[in-house]
């Protein structure tokens, strides 16, 4: 049977080995292609699904705004994580939903409390907070 959902955790390891944009490019068409491999395999109507996770660096070089353009280009859905502290004894992240085009963009602040609960709630959008606009972000995070 074929896969229906491929996962590839830690992309940042194959972009460091060769930094060269068309090894890049080159790794993530056969990513694509894997994916409608699959998604051919399952028949009509159904697809293999293709999720890639990838740690950015805050300070990025410019191998690497490149590689994360080659990305958005082939990738346009983005989900982003952001680690943050809301208060004392929690931890918690902001994260931020990019459909690509397919819808607007969508972000929750998620709470970790120190009794081990986990709650999520919208972030607060504020109007003038460039941090809250489509395509505003700096350094590939939001």
């Amino acid at each position: 049977p074929a896969p229906s959902l491929l996962l590839l955790d830690g992309l940042e390891e194959y972009l460091a080995e060769d930094p060269e944009p068309q090894e890049a490019a080159y790794l993530i068409a056969l990513l694509l292609d894997t994916a409608a491999h699959f998604s051919h395999r399952l028949g009509p109507g159904r697809d293999c699904g293709l999720m890639v996770a990838l740690q950015t660096q805050e300070e990025a070089g410019s191998g690497d705004v490149l590689h994360l353009a080659l990305l958005q280009r082939y990738f346009p859905a983005q989900c982003w994580l952001q680690p943050d502290a809301p208060g004392p004894g929690e931890h918690g992240l902001r994260a931020c939903l990019e459909p690509g085009g397919l819808g607007p963009r969508t972000e929750w602040w998620v709470t970790f409390r120190s009794d081990g609960e986990m709650m999520i709630a919208p972030w607060p959008t504020q109007a003038g907070d460039p941090s809250s606009g489509k395509g505003s972000s700096s350094g590939g995070q939001p």
